[in-house]
């Protein structure tokens, strides 16, 4: 993969308005439908320009994923410090925007090992920040780690979010709005759990 020009920091916004026009791109269309000519088209540029910013498509989706990641990461942060950590995580992890890009982000990976590459280590550097978070909270709602570990709870809400929203996404009739109603019962069960456990 060709590796990223350093950028002035003038051309910081139009990188930005790229990233996000591929972002809405993905979310629509799918991520076969980005290429520097539909970003193009959407922003009334030339192609080229495009191809200064990202010389190529794998560089365009490595960058997007980086910038998406680093928000996650800040929005993940946020949350694990917040009043209702389960729930705010659950609404981040079943959030249609978010993990409907996540699910395109999946495929294309599937194609593109550079992209391949670049999710696999932030998929484990997400997953050890969400494990460390779990590990002092499980036992605030009286989960025992040795029962229900950190990396079980992690790939639950992670898996079922991401399942959730993909087949909401597509339109699927799997009762998908009975599983999210669920969830959120079993949710609200630990948040009052945690609450009697730690008033304030």
């Amino acid at each position: 993969m060709a590796q990223p020009r350093r950028r002035r920091a003038a051309t910081e916004e139009k990188v930005t308005r790229v990233l996000e026009t591929a972002a809405e791109i993905m979310l629509r269309e799918g991520y076969a439908a980005v290429t520097s000519r539909s970003i193009a088209a959407r922003l009334g540029i030339q192609p080229p320009l495009v191809h200064y910013y990202f010389p190529t498509v794998d560089d365009l989706f490595v960058a997007l994923l980086r910038r998406v990641s680093e928000l996650n990461v800040e929005r993940l942060t946020a949350v694990m410090a917040s009043d209702q950590p389960l729930r705010a995580w659950w609404d981040l992890a079943s959030d249609p925007r978010g993990t409907g890009l996540l699910v395109e982000f999946l495929a294309a990976a599937n194609h593109r090992p550079a992209l391949k590459q670049e999710m696999g280590e932030v998929a484990r550097q997400v997953r050890q920040m969400q494990m460390a978070a779990l590990e002092k909270l499980l036992p605030e709602y009286g989960l025992d780690p040795d029962q229900f570990p950190p990396a079980l709870i992690a790939a639950t809400v992670q898996g079922l979010g991401l399942g959730i929203v993909a087949d909401e996404t597509a339109g699927y009739k799997t009762e998908h709005e009975q599983a999210r109603a669920a969830v959120s019962r079993l949710i609200d069960r630990l948040e009052q759990q945690r609450a009697s456990r730690h008033p304030d």
